[in-house]
C-alpha cells in the first residue's frame, strides 16, 4: 500500500527546508522506487534545484505561483468572478477564505499585524488580481493532479492541498509537532494530525515524557529576538537589508521585487520604538501576580500560518481579549503576553487599548510562556503552543480554533459560539477540575505525540545545511507509516471523508 502512494510524488520546494528535502526526496527514491515531481515558485529555485538535486527527480517544474498570478493582467472581472464562482461550488469554500493566510492577498485579515511591510504584491493587487490568481494557482493543480498522475502531494501550497483533496489524492506537510525539535506530517493545510488521536486512543508511546523546557524553535527564535533588538544591532541589520537589497536587484532575483526596502526599514524601527512602548506598558512579572488567580493568554504574530492559516474561522485577537474580559468573574485577572515576532507589527495603540481593560495585564514579555501556563488557571488560545502545553500539564484550555491537535482531549473546551465561553470559564475555573486526570492525559498525549513524530534534533530553519542523515531516515519513516495508516486503517478512510 505504502509503495503504491509513492508511485509518483508531487514535492514542492520550500526555502527553509530545501536541502533536508532533496535528501529526503533521494531516500523515498532509494527506498520505494518513487518517481518525484519536484516544484518550485520560481527562475531561481529551478536552477538551485538542478545544481543539488541531480539525479533525484523526474522532472523540475515551475508550478503557478500565486504572488506572480496576482502580477499578471486578469480577464475582465466578470469572467474571473464566474471562474471563482465555479471553483468554490466545486470545494466547498470561498476564494476569500482561501486568501485569509496569505501575507500578500489576505494583508487586510491581519487586523493584529497591520504594521506588517508592504510589498508590490499587495499594493498592485485588486480585487479581480485576487481573484485572477487563486483561479489561475487553482486551475495549475486541477490539472497537474490528475495529468502527472500524482498519487502524493508533498509540502505543497494551500492550493495544493486543497487540490489533492478534491481529487482524492493524499497531501502531507512537514510541520512542527510543539515539543523540543520534533515534527509530523500534517494531513491538510490546517496541519492537522489525527494520528496523534488514534496513537492516544491506542496508548502507543511509552516512558516518562515531560515538558521541562519550551519547543526548539521558541528557544531559537526567543535567542534571535535578544540578539538583534538593541538599536545597534537592528541598524546593522538595516544596513545588511539595503545591501541585500541591491544584490537581489542586480542578479534580477524576483525576492528583489517582493517587499518594499523602505517599508523593511521602515519596520525595524517600528520593532525599537514599540519594544520600547511595549517595556513601559508591559511590566507585570509573574511573581506580581502571586496569590492572584489569572486565566493566560499569549498573544498570536500576525500575519503568520499560526494563525490565519490554521485558523482562518476565527483570528480575532482583540475581539477575543474584550470577550474573555467581559466574562471572567471577579477576582480573576487575565494575563495577555506579547511574542517578540509580533514586536514592531502592530497597529499604533494595540497595546494601550489592551491595557484599558481594568482585570487585564500585560506580563513583561520575556516571562517564559511554558511557565506562564504552570502559574496560570487555565489558558485561553486560538490555535497557539501554549494550549498544546497547557492540556499536557493537565490544565483547563479553552481553543477558538477548531483545528487544533489537542482539541479532542478532555481538558479542552472548543468555544464554538461566544455565548458560550462563560459556561467555559466557569469549567475551567471550577475548584473541583480533577487536575490530576487530567495531567494523567496530558502525559498520554504528548506519549502520542511523540511516538507519531520524527525527530530534527539539532536542525533550526537557520543553517539549512546543518542535518543528520538519521533524521531524514526518521522522517521517511514517518511519512511511510502515515499513508500506510490512511490506506489500510478504517479510521483513516472515515477522517478524510470527514
Amino acid at each position: 500500500m505504502t509503495r503504491a502512494a509513492f508511485a509518483r510524488v508531487g514535492l514542492y520546494a520550500r526555502s527553509e527546508t530545501r536541502l533536508f528535502m532533496v535528501s529526503l526526496a533521494r531516500e523515498i527514491k532509494d527506498r520505494f522506487g518513487a518517481s518525484i515531481v519536484l516544484y518550485t515558485g520560481n527562475d531561481q529555485e529551478t536552477a538551485f534545484y538542478r545544481r543539488h538535486g541531480e539525479g533525484v527527480f523526474e522532472d523540475i517544474i515551475q508550478a503557478k505561483a500565486l504572488h506572480a498570478a496576482a502580477m499578471e493582467p486578469p480577464a475582465d472581472e466578470r469572467a474571473e468572478i464566474e471562474r471563482a464562482q465555479a471553483y468554490e461550488a466545486r470545494l466547498g469554500q470561498t476564494i476569500n477564505f482561501l486568501s485569509v493566510s496569505n501575507r500578500h492577498l489576505g494583508r487586510g485579515y491581519a487586523l493584529g499585524g497591520f504594521g506588517h511591510p508592504r510589498s508590490r504584491i499587495s499594493e498592485h493587487a485588486k480585487y479581480v488580481h485576487l481573484l485572477h490568481a487563486y483561479n489561475e494557482c487553482l486551475a495549475f493543480w486541477d490539472r497537474e493532479i490528475p495529468a502527472r498522475g500524482l498519487t502524493l502531494v508533498l509540502n505543497g501550497p494551500r492550493e495544493s492541498g486543497v487540490m489533492a483533496r478534491h481529487h482524492g489524492v493524499p497531501f502531507r506537510v512537514f510541520a512542527g509537532s510543539r515539543h523540543a525539535n520534533l515534527h509530523n506530517w500534517a494531513w491538510n493545510e490546517f496541519y492537522e494530525n489525527p494520528e496523534f488521536e488514534w496513537a492516544y486512543l491506542d496508548r502507543a508511546g511509552s516512558g516518562e515524557n515531560t515538558l521541562d523546557r519550551p519547543y526548539h524553535s521558541h528557544l531559537v527564535n526567543r535567542s534571535r529576538y535578544l540578539h538583534d533588538a538593541s538599536l545597534l544591532r537592528l541598524c546593522h541589520r538595516g544596513a545588511r537589508e539595503v545591501a541585500k537589497f541591491a544584490w537581489w536587484r542586480l542578479r534580477g532575483y524576483e525576492k528583489g521585487r517582493g517587499y518594499f526596502l523602505g517599508d523593511n526599514l521602515k519596520m525595524m524601527a517600528r520593532i525599537w520604538m514599540d519594544s520600547r512602548r511595549l517595556g513601559r506598558i508591559a511590566t507585570t512579572r509573574l511573581d506580581d501576580l502571586r496569590g492572584t488567580p489569572f486565566v493566560y493568554y499569549p498573544l498570536h504574530q500576525e500575519p503568520e500560518m499560526a494563525l490565519q492559516g490554521l485558523s482562518p474561522e476565527y483570528f480575532y485577537q482583540l475581539s477575543l481579549i474584550a470577550a474573555v474580559a467581559r466574562d471572567l468573574p471577579a477576582g480573576v485577572r487575565l494575563a495577555v503576553k506579547e511574542t517578540f515576532g509580533a514586536i514592531g507589527r502592530r497597529p499604533r495603540d494595540f497595546y494601550g487599548q489592551i491595557a484599558e481593560f481594568k482585570n487585564v495585564v500585560l506580563l513583561e514579555p520575556m516571562e517564559l510562556g511554558l511557565e506562564c501556563v504552570r502559574r496560570a488557571e487555565a489558558v485561553v488560545t486560538i490555535c497557539g503552543t501554549a494550549g498544546f502545553e497547557s492540556a499536557v500539564l493537565g490544565r483547563p484550555v479553552i481553543a477558538f480554533g477548531a483545528h487544533n491537535n489537542y482539541n479532542f482531549l478532555p481538558q479542552v473546551r472548543i468555544v464554538h459560539a461566544e455565548h458560550e465561553l462563560g459556561g467555559h470559564l466557569r469549567w475551567a475555573l471550577d475548584p473541583r477540575f480533577a487536575r490530576e486526570t487530567a495531567k494523567a492525559e496530558g502525559g498520554r498525549f504528548l506519549r502520542a505525540v511523540v511516538a507519531r513524530s520524527f525527530d530534527m534534533r539539532s536542525y533550526n530553519f537557520i543553517d539549512v545545511a546543518e542535518f543528520e542523515h538519521a533524521s531524514v531516515d526518521d522522517a521517511t519513516s514517518a511519512l511511510s507509516r502515515s499513508l500506510d495508516v490512511a490506506a489500510q486503517d478504517a479510521r483513516g478512510a472515515a477522517w478524510r471523508a470527514a
